[in-house]
């Protein structure tokens, strides 16, 4: 591959950002959504989840508005954790070389982070974490896809140089 190849491949840092967290907030949306819908219920119930975080308990009762909400918050934690990755990487070059290992890695420790630090201080409050089969396949959905796809942009992404990497 050429470098000129690798140019026209590398991402402006702000496009690289805003691809990854397009792909893991629409990965983790679709995620969640086919998953309480599999189990019979609305699909915009786990948004409304989300905005409990912000609202409490209201939020369940405020249909397709908080919904919304929960759907905005969610795309604003996606580019947190994708901007996460981003900026370590900046610092440290391995993790954009070796993007599939490091993005393995980076997802399951975003998978904890969320679950064990960020939920604890919303108006959720501290919930033990259970193994249930959705915080399974949440487990293996970040260390598979998102934390993947957050090191894939982040990698692209030009850094002063003109290249990728």
């Amino acid at each position: 591959m050429t470098a000129n190849t690798k140019r026209t491949r590398a991402l402006s840092p702000l496009r690289a950002l805003l691809y990854g967290a397009v792909a893991v907030g629409v990965i983790d949306f679709l995620y969640a959504t086919v998953f309480v819908v599999f189990r019979g219920r609305p699909w915009y119930r786990p948004w409304q989840g989300v905005a409990y975080a912000l609202l409490g308990p209201d939020a369940l009762e405020g249909g397709y508005a908080t919904a919304f909400l929960g759907i905005c918050l969610h795309f604003t934690v996606a580019t947190c954790i994708v901007a996460v990755y981003w900026i370590a990487s900046r610092w440290i070059a391995v993790l954009r070389r070796k993007t599939l290992l490091w993005g393995f890695a980076f997802g399951v420790i975003a998978f904890f982070v969320m679950n064990l630090v960020v939920v604890p201080v919303t108006r959720i409050g501290y919930r033990p974490l259970e193994w249930t089969p959705f915080n399974i396949g949440g487990l293996l959905l970040h260390a598979f896809f998102l934390g993947p796809a957050a090191a894939y942009f982040a990698g692209r992404a030009e850094w002063g140089s003109g290249r990728a990497r």
